[in-house]
Parts: structure tokens; C-alpha cells; sequence
């Protein structure tokens, strides 16, 4: 008998599998909380019995709230995305060169709105709002306030959306902890005898840190890079044809290109992740048997085998190395071919006089906001992959040797302590 002094008061009723009284699970769920009282709240969102198999299905049953809430922030701030990328242009064209001054007028007009209509609707233009007038250097220094305020703005939006992501990983983090904490619970003895205590904490502690943290942009950051790539695309586009094919064409070939080479990667970083387990299970039994190995003397035997595990994970290590660096190579070579293009045949439509000198400006710094956006998707996606690896992995590992119910017919609890069967 062992004497429990933190369990409740148990009643005869409440003695399962002993008199036909409460199972364990119901007499958990009836208890009070260590946080507080309980409340039909604190139990909306508790863990499922099961993990769903596959990554995605998971992360939109949990979080599918909170991912389309920080969409609608993403698309919020693609305007003022928009109007940092054209701002520059009116600043070189209409305060610089002075082309809002090209007929000799005084002042200028500033923030004014109009909308263009299109040709079957009439055509021409309607004010909404005539606008601010000011003179050359005070045009200047407006548009450069406006643009700084710009900066600020969009600043303000990332850091929203990257904490809001941040605060969404944590969250989901803890709750597949504490769901893989409850189903090792319900491991059969079957499963506690094959599976390795060592590999299990890994796992639990260590292995589930990549997925929490992916799950806060599994959904956001497609969306958050996607929609800025498709914006710097756009305007390029709007600015000359030509000059944006050739930025889509380049983005293109490293969108299809890149994660094809990835591919190779991702399959030593899934033996990498098995051998590693594999190396902790083994130092685990190594030291759960220290004494027969100090006995048989078999401690050089024990230093070898582990120096050839260690061996091979270098190997491993070294070969996603030479691949990973080769592929970013690739990469940055195929990002910097498009501004040899702007720079040559931007030039020259600007010496002919088919491309003003703002809308240029205006291209090359929409562009150094493009290969940002496409890395960030090349990334995300390899991250798709690894992370799914793991979390398969992880939920076959949780899911194949739990009990159908989640009762423990070993043990039995009687009134004022617990007796171990």
C-alpha cells in the first residue's frame, strides 16, 4: 500500500474496474482543475483522443480562426504596400525632375483623388479630393513625409502579423505537448516495454519545437509573401511589360527550379532525424546498463559503436551542407540576373524615352522587395516538407500502441491512498 497524500477522498462507487464504479478518465474529467475551478470553457479546447495523420488537417482544425484573422490583417496592408512602391516614382518625376511643374504653374497638387473611367463607361476623369497645392521643395518634402509614414505604417503591420503569428505557435506548441503527454498515457504495456523512454522525452521536448513554430506561418506566411510578391509583380508590370515578363520569367525558373534541388535535402534530413533518435535511444541503454558494461568490460566495444554513429551523422551533416550551399549559390545567381536586366534594357528605354526616369527608380526598388517574398516561399516550403516528415513520424509513433479506452486495469484506488496491483 503507498499512501497518496495529494489524491481526493474515493468512495466505493468511484473504485473502477474493482466494484463497477467511475473509470479513470471520467473521474479526471469530474475533478478540479490545478488552475482554478472548473468550467464547460477550459474543457471546449481540450485535446482530441488522436492525432490527425496528416500535418495540415491538424493545424486547420485548431487554428483555423486564428490563421484567417491574420489573413485579413495580411490583405489590409497590401494598399499601403502599393502605395510605397509607387510613392518613390512621384517623388523623382514630379519633385525631382519637376515634372509637375513642366508648364511653369507655381504649386502642385498633393494628395488629390481621382478616379479614371473606363472607356465603355464614358472615359474621363472624376475628383474626389482636390488636394493640398505646394511649391517645388515643399512637394519634395511632403512626398518624402508621406513616404516615411508609409515605411511606418507597413512596419507596424509586420510586427503585428509576426507577433500574432509568434503568440499562435506558442499556443499550438503547448497544446501538442500536452496532447502527446496524453496519449504516452495510454501506451499499452505492450508498447512501454518496445518503446524507449529516452526517445519518447526527445521527441515531446525536442522534436515538437519545429512543428509549433511552423504552425504559426503555415497558413500566414504563403499569404503574407505571396501577396507582396504578386504586388512588386504588379506594379512592375504596370510600369513596362517587357521589364516585368523578365522578372516573372526569372521567378518563375527559382520557384520551379529550387525546391526540386531541395528534395535531396530533405531526404538526408529525414535520416538524419532517425539516426539522431536512433543515437539517443542508444545512450539511454547504454547507461540504463552501465554496471554489465563495467563488468564485461566492454567500454572500448561501447566507444567504437558510438563513435560510428557519430561518424555517419557528420557524414550526414556534411553531405546537407555541400547541397544546401550549392542550391544557395544558384539561387542568389538567378536573383541578381534580373537587375543586370533592369539596368541594361531599362536604360535603354530610358535614353529612347519610352521609360521616364521615376518609373525606373520605381521598378528597381519594387524588384529588391521581390526576391525576399520568393526565398521566404523557397523556404517555407522545404520547412512544408520537413515538418510534415516529423509530424507523420511523430503521430505514428504516439498512435500505434495507445489503448482503445483509457483505463488502467493495473491499478485500483481505494479510499484514503492508492494500492498498486
Amino acid at each position: 500500500m503507498i499512501q497518496d497524500a495529494f489524491l481526493p477522498p474515493v468512495t466505493e462507487q468511484d473504485r473502477p474496474h474493482c466494484r463497477g464504479g467511475a473509470t479513470v478518465a471520467q473521474e479526471k474529467t469530474n475533478a478540479r482543475p490545478p488552475g482554478g475551478e472548473w468550467s464547460p470553457d477550459r474543457d471546449r479546447d481540450a485535446p482530441t483522443p488522436g492525432l490527425e495523420p496528416r500535418l495540415f488537417p491538424y493545424i486547420w482544425r485548431h487554428s483555423k480562426r486564428d490563421q484567417l484573422a491574420i489573413c485579413m490583417v495580411v490583405l489590409a496592408s497590401v494598399p499601403f504596400y502599393f502605395a510605397s512602391l509607387d510613392l518613390p516614382k512621384r517623388i523623382v518625376n514630379d519633385a525631382i525632375i519637376g515634372k509637375a511643374f513642366a508648364h511653369g504653374e507655381a504649386t502642385a497638387p498633393f494628395l488629390n483623388f481621382e478616379i479614371a473611367w473606363p472607356a465603355f463607361l464614358g472615359g474621363g476623369w472624376t475628383e474626389i479630393f482636390n488636394g493640398f497645392h505646394a511649391d517645388r521643395q515643399g512637394l519634395l518634402l511632403w512626398l518624402s513625409g508621406l513616404f516615411l509614414i508609409l515605411v511606418l505604417i507597413n512596419g507596424a503591420f509586420k510586427f503585428r502579423i509576426n507577433l500574432q503569428k509568434g503568440v499562435l505557435g506558442e499556443r499550438m506548441l503547448r497544446r501538442l505537448r500536452f496532447q502527446l503527454f496524453s496519449l504516452m498515457l495510454r501506451f499499452t504495456p505492450e508498447t512501454q516495454r518496445e518503446v524507449k523512454s529516452s526517445e519518447t522525452a526527445t521527441i515531446i521536448r525536442d522534436e515538437v519545437e519545429p512543428i509549433g513554430s511552423f504552425i504559426g506561418d503555415a497558413i500566414v506566411v504563403p499569404a503574407q509573401l505571396g501577396t507582396h510578391a504578386a504586388t512588386a509583380l504588379a506594379f512592375i508590370l504596370m510600369q513596362n511589360v517587357w521589364l516585368g515578363l523578365a522578372a516573372g520569367a526569372i521567378a518563375g525558373v527559382q520557384i520551379a527550379v529550387i525546391p526540386r534541388l531541395r528534395h535531396a535535402i530533405l531526404r538526408l534530413s529525414r535520416q538524419r532525424q532517425i539516426e539522431s533518435r536512433n543515437l539517443a535511444g542508444r545512450v539511454a541503454e547504454v547507461l540504463d546498463g552501465l554496471d554489465a558494461v563495467t563488468v564485461n568490460d566492454s567500454v572500448r566495444w561501447e566507444r567504437a559503436e558510438i563513435s560510428g554513429r557519430l561518424h555517419g551523422l557528420y557524414d550526414l551533416r556534411l553531405q546537407i551542407y555541400r547541397r544546401k550551399f550549392a542550391i544557395k549559390y544558384l539561387n542568389n545567381l538567378l536573383a541578381q540576373v534580373t537587375p543586370f536586366l533592369f539596368y541594361a534594357v531599362g536604360g535603354l528605354l530610358a535614353l529612347k524615352g519610352e521609360l521616364s526616369i521615376g518609373q525606373l527608380v520605381a521598378v528597381l526598388a519594387a524588384y529588391r522587395d521581390l526576391p525576399p517574398p520568393l526565398k521566404g516561399l523557397i523556404d517555407w516550403d522545404q520547412q512544408r516538407l520537413d515538418v510534415e516528415v516529423k509530424y507523420e513520424a511523430i503521430a505514428a509513433h504516439f498512435g500505434g500502441g495507445c489503448r482503445k479506452d483509457f483505463c488502467r486495469r493495473k491499478f485500483c484506488f481505494q479510499r484514503g491512498g492508492t494500492s498498486i496491483r
